[in-house]
């Protein structure tokens, strides 16, 4: 007799709904009902993450892992449009990946680990190796930019 086994939706997927990018196929939103969003990797490079840039060169613009964000209004925040480049990562294949933001909205941090652990993009896209979380105006709750909704991700248990 075999055991049964069961499904269920990850964690992140049970609080977030995850949408596509209308614009980049490369990343995916974590969309949360409060409006807040989390950009994670759509697609998986096969090949390990050695460094991401924030920006930290003149080439690639001002750091965006070091800005500063405060209070209830998110002073210091900075504003993207859906072009705005959040990251580059490259691998130890010699590849290199350009992030962009997608959507409009506001950055209101960027994930500090990535420096440290790069790998972290590839092996946990959805929880430590989050790329960014973006937040819109007052009282919007969802956006234009974001696509189609994504299946979720299903934990197999025997």
């Amino acid at each position: 007799m075999t055991s049964p086994s069961f499904s269920y939706a990850s964690v992140v997927d049970r609080i977030y709904s995850r949408r596509s990018s209308e614009l980049y196929d490369n990343i995916a939103y974590l969309h949360h009902p409060s409006g807040v969003t989390v950009v994670v990797l759509r697609t998986i490079p096969s090949s390990e993450v050695i460094e991401v840039d924030f920006g930290s060169t003149k080439k690639h613009g001002a750091d965006r892992s070091t800005n500063q964000v405060s209070g209830k209004g998110k002073r210091g925040a900075l504003i993207l449009q859906t072009d705005s480049k959040l990251c580059t990562f490259k691998c130890q294949d010699g590849t290199e990946h350009v992030v962009r933001a997608g959507v409009r909205g506001t950055l209101v941090e960027m994930n500090d680990r990535l420096k440290t652990h790069p790998d972290l993009i590839r092996t946990a896209p959805d929880n430590q190796g989050y790329i960014a979380i973006i937040t819109y105006g007052a009282g919007v709750r969802d956006t234009d930019g974001m696509g189609d909704e994504l299946p979720k991700k299903r934990l197999h248990l025997k």
